[in-house]
């Protein structure tokens, strides 16, 4: 209420001084002006106004001040809440034309008041109306705002960009204007969901450093939910008992709470998160349903089930598809694989095609229930569950179709944390076939995202685990974990080492991904007792020496990834560390080596330099690459002028990358980069960083990389590349704008380019995920008159086929899914367009 009434009072009209003439007219319009301006202080005067306004218009329509009552009178109904009444006022205002001053200020009010009673999808468009229409608006910083805050509320993949996007504009535009504060704070949100953690946590510094008082509470809330959404939990627990001490009367304390209750119940801390959630006068559903997850992990049954009964006795319609996947979980327990079945069908809605042995869900035709829906992600694992729960009650044929359709959609949208549900899938299945009575403990709450338990508390895959007596601490403060950590290895004790440095950081590994990653969950915030940056550094060098003198070098090269991603650009004491560290691993690898930048200067004649480059790119054509390689580290040793340096440089990146050397060929491209940022082969040097990154599966060194070359070479010769892979990594981090942004750039400007048919293609699939089928099929068309590149054709059919089968074209449908079988054999695609393929042609034959 205060904040709609504090934005009120700024809508920008700038009056006219009247002449005060001793009339009639004049006297009414003042005196209900006067009426107006004293509603502020009395909102019963704004009835008077609205009334002095109204008789005003009725006796003088045509007065000059006419224009100012209508304002004035729509302005008395909006603050009376009458805004139907109000809106048919400034309608009438709007039409007068954008040149008239109270015209501007009454489409900003057409764009509000939806937004004030909570109709965020009648005000969007107006919203954005107003932007085009008013972009230079002294309102643009209200329109602004409200735009990031209806993204923050959505439930679109794209919410974050978009929120981003304007909140960010209104910081830019409006640094001193009335909702800034609140822009900083939302545009910290949205960073914080981008991923991008180091900008959020500036920006959330801050605030909370503000001489706002208002804002330092809000701002300190929601950097303990920021650290709670990046999987920090212990240090957003460390965050919000500050908070609660700070601000006992809070309007958001209860909140705060919820989320320390969570963050127990991710680590485990289950009889902690329900001391936290009994201390709720007013538990939400979401607090209910998160005490049945506590009491199931603490294996009392019967309580967890009369709590889930309870949650369906108060939400069970508002949250029918959660409440559904928490019985599915207890009845899998039982092994009721019968009501399981039942109970997912009815959220999934499956439809079995028994002749074609098909299985067919679809995350986007499932309706909403209550405005709401399950996740894509969340989706698919009850999809999981759903195939688990077929093959244990005996209809493999059912579980195998489902799966089969879960690895179609996964390999078609790209999608890496689907494709991770899928394998995880197939591997239970396949266990369930050996043994079919197995399997209901692999629903447990307990081990579910969890399912490296093993891997995170033991080190030493193959050589034993590390216990208690080997003085391993469990309390204590990080840094003396660290401290501890290091001491052991100095010792030479590297199992427990890797233990300590494992608890510090909640790491594991997960073999299930491709390519498989060392995760770390810890998030450096400078608390007291906490790792700081460079101690964090250290101990990701440490962890990965220890798996590294353990004989695990796929591990070790794994940390050492994951640290080469945490470590802060330009800070020379960690990009030291990271570079000895890679040199260490080498050693100990016994086969690694490293670039051969510290030879003895010659005396090589710069004819003898570029001799050697032209003998060096000579073999590097012929792909003899280790004969390019030893000329290379001749004349890369031999202190060269830089131009020679530098191409030689580059040329010996791209040849240890074909020898297999991918980390060796990052240092030396990165030495480009960091020496020489004015030479011909920095923007070259970017581009390869950002390829070697990408297909090392390091996407966030990839992007720093390509985002430079994107921003300062927009007319280098691999620009649609660059583009192209920015933009799917934006949609791998739900940034949707700015990909689709990308995507168009490459397909409007790029048709003769390398990515064009990939812009294309992606362009095409993301209509189609959007049920906008004509666009989809337009981009399919021009794909194929522009002749495809062969890398995405059989995505291409495919959907081309999918297409034609919506509308019934099933002839078209039909050869479009046999040129994929007989054009591609081993496409991941190929065996659902053989079955698609099938189902066309019976349905041709039954048109015939």
């Amino acid at each position: 209420m205060m904040n709609w009434l504090k934005s009120t009072t700024f809508v920008a009209v700038f009056l006219t001084a009247a002449a005060i003439f001793a009339d009639d007219a004049t006297n009414q319009y003042n005196a209900a002006k006067t009426a107006f301006d004293n509603g502020q202080y009395d909102v019963r005067q704004y009835d008077v106004a609205r009334t002095g306004f109204e008789t005003f218009l009725r006796n003088y329509p045509s007065h000059a001040q006419a224009t100012a009552a209508r304002f004035f009178l729509a302005e008395s109904l909006m603050y009376q809440r009458q805004y139907p009444q109000a809106e048919v006022y400034f309608n009438q205002l709007v039409a007068i034309g954008l040149n008239d001053q109270y015209a501007r200020a009454a489409l900003f009010r057409l764009a509000e008041i939806p937004y004030l009673q909570g109709q965020f999808d009648i005000a969007k468009p107006r919203l954005e109306d107003f932007v085009d229409k008013l972009s230079q608006d002294i309102n643009l910083q209200f329109v602004l705002y409200y735009l990031g805050d209806i993204a923050m509320r959505s439930n679109s993949s794209f919410a974050a960009d978009e929120a981003e996007f304007y909140f960010g504009q209104c910081d830019r535009m409006f640094p001193d204007g009335v909702k800034n504060l609140e822009s900083k704070l939302g545009l910290a949100w949205a960073k914080n969901k981008l991923g991008r953690v180091s900008e959020a946590d500036a920006i959330f510094s801050q605030l909370m450093n503000s001489t706002n008082p208002a804002i330092v509470e809000q701002a300190t809330y929601q950097y303990g939910v920021a650290l709670f959404e990046r999987g920090a939990w212990q240090n957003a627990i460390n965050t919000f008992t500050d908070f609660q001490r700070r601000y006992p009367t809070s309007s958001y304390f209860a909140d705060s709470q919820r989320v320390v209750a969570r963050c127990r119940g991710r680590l485990n801390d289950f009889e902690g998160a329900l001391q936290i959630l009994a201390q709720i006068a007013q538990p939400t559903p979401e607090d209910m349903m998160l005490k049945v997850r506590c009491l199931y992990g603490l294996k009392r049954m019967q309580e967890a089930k009369t709590a889930l009964d309870a949650v369906k006795g108060i939400a069970g319609a508002n949250y029918r598809d959660e409440i559904a996947l928490l019985e599915s979980v207890f009845l899998a327990d039982q092994k009721n694989w019968g009501a399981a079945i039942a109970l997912l069908e009815s959220v999934l809605m499956p439809q079995y095609d028994a002749v074609n042995n098909r299985m067919v869900v679809n995350y986007l035709s499932t309706p909403m229930v209550s405005g709401k829906k399950l996740s894509e992600e969340a989706f698919f694992r009850a999809c999981s569950h759903l195939a688990v729960a077929y093959a244990n009650n005996r209809q493999a044929d059912k579980a195998n179709a489902l799966l089969q359709e879960m690895q179609g959609q996964a390999a078609l949208s790209g999608n890496l944390r689907l494709t991770t549900i899928c394998t995880d899938t197939a591997t239970q299945l396949a266990s369930i076939g050996t043994s079919p009575n197995s399997g209901g403990s692999n629903n447990s709450f307990a081990n579910r995202g969890n399912r490296n338990n093993q891997q995170q508390w033991s080190p030493t895959t193959g050589q034993g685990s590390v216990n208690q007596n080997q003085s391993i601490l469990t309390s204590g403060t990080d840094l003396e974990k660290f401290l501890r950590a290091d001491q052991l290895y100095r010792t030479k004790n590297y199992a427990a080492a890797a233990q300590q440095l494992e608890q510090i950081f909640l790491g594991y590994y997960n073999q299930t991904v491709t390519p498989k990653q060392y995760v770390i969950f810890y998030n450096v915030t400078g608390a007291a007792g906490s790792l700081d940056e460079n101690t964090f550094a250290k101990a990701c060098s440490m962890l990965a020496l220890s798996k590294a003198q353990l004989g695990d070098h796929e591990q070790a090269n794994a940390v050492l990834a994951t640290f080469a991603s945490r470590i802060r650009m330009n800070d020379p004491v960690q990009e030291n560390l990271l570079r000895e560290t890679y040199d260490q691993l080498a050693v100990l690898a016994k086969g690694g080596t490293t670039t051969g930048t510290t030879g003895t200067p010659s005396l090589l004649s710069d004819a003898d330099q570029r001799r050697l480059l032209r003998e060096a790119n000579s073999f590097f054509r012929q792909q003899r690459y280790d004969q390019a390689d030893v000329k290379l580290t001749e004349l890369v040793t031999s202190n060269p002028v830089e131009s020679v340096l530098t191409e030689a440089l580059f040329l010996q990146g791209k040849t240890a990358y074909r020898l297999g050397r991918e980390q060796e060929s990052i240092r030396i491209l990165e030495r480009i980069t960091d020496e020489f940022p004015g030479s011909t082969e920095y923007p070259e040097a970017l581009w390869g960083l950002g390829l070697y990154y990408e297909s090392g599966g390091d996407s966030y060194q990839a992007v720093e990389y390509l985002q430079i070359l994107a921003d300062r070479f927009p007319n280098f010769k691999h620009i649609d590349g660059a583009l192209y892979f920015l933009a799917v990594d934006d949609m791998a981090n739900s940034n949707g704008r700015k990909a689709a942004t990308y995507l168009t750039r490459v397909h409007r400007n790029h048709r003769n380019g390398s990515y064009w048919s990939h812009a294309a293609w992606t362009l095409a699939y993301e209509a189609y995920k959007k049920k906008q089928y004509s666009q989809a099929e337009a981009y399919v068309q021009e794909i194929l008159r522009n002749g495809p590149d062969v890398v995405v054709l059989d995505r291409v059919l495919y959907l081309q086929g999918e297409l034609a089968l919506r509308r019934d074209d099933f002839q078209t449908a039909f050869l479009a899914f046999r040129d994929v079988v007989k054009l591609y054999p081993d496409s991941p695609l190929t065996s659902y367009a053989t079955k698609n393929a099938q189902v066309a042609a019976s349905k041709t034959a039954n048109v015939n």
